[in-house]
């Protein structure tokens, strides 16, 4: 007599130590239970929570099997999701659930619900009779044609909640209960032109592949201002009208209000999706997503994730930007995996930027990607005109260590006479980024970490911004009680300062991580900015980075050389992207545009290319190096990071192990153990090592026969970090 056989679930544990086991699933959700569903399961003596990550019917076990148990608001990820956790958690050596939890955030696995905010609007009539003084001056400070929350109204308008209650009640605002997610949005123009030749011929072998429904990835090369996005929103319209959706990853939280406002100009179901959210907002996007309500996700690297069931194209802006790296676990390449996404999907996917990364001009080069370029501005914007100060000659002119040339400041000036915008870039923030004495040589440390603390006049602190740390700025030093410390170097908080000491007129806003810091910073900012609120747009490497705003006519960069001394193989085209990308920033309309760029090596190959638009002979030089010293694209790289609180542990857990990968190796070169560039950062001793292989298979196998031998077990007290394609080695 054949046994009866039962539906039994694998289930794989939320926390990353615990071991996946089988259940049984009771008869009465059989018909609901799938593979991705989040649910609760007994574990010993207490409930637990995991992910089914297989259903088969087997014959019953000779021992009890306990059973799954389905939440009462179900959270189920897409098949399709749960296929490409399965092959990141394999290839980027992490556990599955790691990533399974990335998927699912907390909030949505905790069941969080959005609160309902209060929005407020001012009517258009008049101000109503009856108000006080002091309720009026409140009214005056409240924006006209925009809505604002509660909080934004005290702050905007330094009073209690009770004042706007009551101007409310005298009809002067409107409000409106929303459980929504609340968006800064900021107001774009029309789209003035329709499709260039070039962007209409990208726009069609794009939708070739869309009509055959067939995997194929694209590289959308297009120099600043080009009109990527336009391409992108003629190729969304068409996935969306064939009823499926689109996913739009970006490198920065600060790109997103304005690409997404563009968006909505033309489509009315996007969401955005980035780590800004409240726990709220969070859980209400993902549901949102997952009940189908939206046919366009835009956001950063986490958006590639969103639930959607019906993606129809994936485009990756800004493709070559750093911040697609996450650099913590777990640790993977929101672009490459975005790939390996379209590629399971059998969906075309574009990578877009003016600035490629070296590896995709190698796909390029490879014939692996099909490149669609945009060699022009639209309505035939020209390139901005560069020039390069040396700063060398500047000091000496100046007789001093000069910060500001006088050809920037006359630039400066000029644009600002002329009613026009500028954006100044600045690779730092803070007052200064070193506080030391003058007499002993003593400087100011972080006491958790192996780095100089940074000082912030406005509020007068240290900060370490590693780990956060604070402490008062002290009054006299501390070894040997000289009363006056000296503060050394620039930042952007200083930057402005010497600014306005020569042009005390300008409106200056800074965009960098402390004055973006609060919810809504990023938009905030850069909806001043497109109004005309301020008239210099002064910041860190954010300014650089896929902004447009027509009335802008001059870039300038201070430091512009100061990567291409960081210890990288990357360093040269880092400082290629961002001088590249800043540089577009100027110029795109109908204004001339100019930069110009400060720098102690103005002849370096890197600012050269960049700032006069020789792409070929940057990329040429650049991959010839890469060939030469054996790294990607023509390697492949894994990097092992060691850390604990006790220093010695930390060193000798590291020189044993990489002893051990010695009788493992092939022909896999290994760097290291040495300490890492920051030995001590945010409590702990670091070590690490650099593994060099021929293919990503070779460094895969590698990390196997690794596994096998148990070479990656750690002693107590110490953490092995694995990190494979990393970029910060």
């Amino acid at each position: 007599m054949t046994q009866e056989k039962l539906l039994l679930a694998h289930v794989v544990m939320e926390r990353a130590g615990q071991a996946g086991y089988t259940y049984l699933v009771p008869e009465e959700i059989k018909d609901q239970v799938a593979v991705g569903d989040y649910v609760m399961v007994p574990l010993r003596n207490r409930k637990v929570h995991g992910f089914i990550s297989q259903l088969n019917y087997e014959e019953a076990p000779d021992y009890t099997l306990r059973t799954v148990q389905l939440l009462k608001k179900r959270v189920l990820l897409p098949k399709t999701l749960f296929t490409l956790a399965q092959w990141a958690s394999s290839y980027y050596q992490s556990t599955l659930s790691a990533f399974l939890n990335t998927m699912i955030p907390n909030a949505v696995r905790k069941g969080v619900e959005q609160q309902r905010i209060k929005i407020f609007t001012r009517t258009d009539q008049d101000e109503p009779e009856g108000l006080t003084k002091r309720q009026s001056e409140v009214l005056a400070c409240l924006p006209v044609g925009g809505s604002f929350t509660l909080s934004e109204a005290t702050q905007l308008a330094a009073c209690s909640p009770s004042t706007i209650d009551r101007l409310v009640d005298a009809g002067a605002l409107s409000l409106d209960i929303n459980t929504e997610i609340f968006e800064h949005h900021i107001s774009v123009p029309d789209e003035k032109h329709s499709l260039t030749d070039e962007q209409a011929h990208a726009v069609q072998a794009v939708q070739e592949s869309l009509d055959e429904t067939t995997f194929k990835p694209y590289f959308l090369y297009g120099v600043t201002g080009s009109g990527k996005t336009l391409v992108y929103m003629e190729l969304a319209e068409q996935v969306i009208k064939s009823g499926k959706q689109v996913l739009i990853l970006l490198p920065e939280i600060g790109l997103t209000p304005q690409l997404a406002a563009r968006f909505r100009k033309r489509f009315e179901r996007v969401s955005i999706w980035h780590s800004g959210f409240s726990d709220g907002e969070r859980s209400s996007a993902w549901h949102a997503a997952a009940k189908g309500e939206k046919d366009l996700i835009i956001g950063t690297r986490s958006a590639l994730f969103a639930p959607l069931d019906r993606v129809g194209l994936i485009i990756v802006d800004e493709e070559h930007d750093h911040s697609y790296k996450q650099d913590k676990t777990p640790r993977y390449q929101g672009r490459d995996l975005a790939v390996v996404y379209a590629q399971q999907l059998d969906i075309p996917i574009v990578l877009g930027s003016a600035t490629p990364s070296c590896e995709t001009i190698y796909n390029v080069r490879q014939q692996r990607y099909e490149v669609l370029q945009l060699r022009e501005r639209p309505s035939g914007a020209q390139l901005p005109q560069a020039e390069v100060v040396d700063m060398r000659e500047e000091c000496k002119r100046q007789q001093q260590r000069a910060v500001l040339s006088d050809r920037l400041i006359e630039a400066l000036q000029e644009s600002h006479q002329s009613g026009h915008q500028s954006i100044i870039l600045l690779n730092r923030r803070g007052w200064s980024p070193v506080v030391s004495c003058p007499r002993c040589g003593y400087t100011c440390e972080c006491e958790h970490c192996d780095i100089s603390l940074t000082w912030h006049k406005s509020t007068d602190i240290l900060r370490c911004h590693l780990c956060d740390f604070t402490r008062r700025l002290p009054d006299e030093c501390p070894v040997c009680g000289h009363q006056e410390m000296a503060h050394r170097g620039i930042g952007t908080e200083r930057l402005a300062a010497l600014i306005n000491e020569k042009i005390p007129s300008l409106r200056i806003a800074r965009m960098d991580a402390d004055t973006i810091s609060k919810k809504h910073g990023h938009a905030e900012i850069i909806q001043s900015f497109a109004r005309g609120d301020c008239d210099c747009l002064l910041g860190t490497q954010m300014v650089a980075k896929g902004l447009d705003f027509p009335r802008v006519s001059l870039v300038g960069v201070v430091d512009a050389d100061h990567g291409l001394a960081a210890p990288d193989f990357r360093a040269a085209e880092r400082t290629y992207q961002l001088l590249a990308q800043v540089a577009g920033r100027a110029g795109r309309a109908d204004v001339h545009g100019s930069v110009i760029v400060q720098a102690y090596d103005p002849k370096a190959l890197a600012i050269d290319c960049a700032l006069f638009n020789k792409p070929k002979s940057f990329f040429d030089a650049e991959l010839a190096l890469r060939e030469r010293y054996a790294y990607p694209p023509f390697t492949a790289l894994l990097h092992l990071m060691w850390r604990g609180e006790k220093a010695h542990e930390v060193e000798m857990a590291a020189k044993e192990q990489c002893k051990k990968i010695e009788t493992v190796r092939k022909d896999e070169i290994i760097l290291g153990p040495s300490p890492a560039a920051l030995a001590f950062a945010k409590g702990q001793y670091h070590w690490h090592c650099l593994v060099k292989a021929s293919s990503r298979g070779a460094i895969q196998q590698l990390v196997k026969r690794m596994r096998k031998s148990h070479i990656l077990d750690t002693p107590k007290g110490v953490l092995l970090v694995i990190d494979i394609d990393p970029y910060d080695c």
